[in-house]
């Protein structure tokens, strides 16, 4: 298992015990609380492809790749073990050009964001 794997799985346990951290996979529209579930391919430098499954507010990470995953990122895997770590986040990185967005929208990738941040904080 790759560093940034194995990292983001410690934080994505971390998550899946934290009302708090779940919250942030709830949107709200017209007045009721809709669950964001959500898929993100990871195919990082010299690590296998993995990916994770955000639904009805847990995480679950899985071996291997989504070819109908709604992100799909790719890039430097110590970037990922930054944010994991609480030494960055995915907008730096994104900016810094170490982790590339190939498809979906970059505000979801944020949205991951808010809960690992909870989560590293608890």
């Amino acid at each position: 298992m790759g560093a940034a794997k194995e990292n983001l799985t410690k934080v994505i346990e971390g998550l899946n015990g934290n009302p708090k951290a779940q919250t942030v996979f709830v949107t709200n529209v017209a007045g009721k609380d809709v669950n964001w579930d959500m898929t993100f391919q990871f195919n990082l430098e010299n690590e296998d492809p993995f990916y994770l499954e955000i639904k009805e507010k847990k995480g679950k990470i899985v071996d291997g790749t989504l070819p109908n995953a709604e992100i799909v990122m790719s890039g430097d895997p110590n970037a990922i073990v930054r944010i994991c770590e609480g030494k960055g986040d995915f907008t730096h990185a994104i900016s810094r050009e170490q982790i590339i967005v190939e498809q979906g929208k970059v505000m979801d990738v944020i949205r991951l964001t808010r809960a690992i941040t909870i989560i590293i904080k608890t």
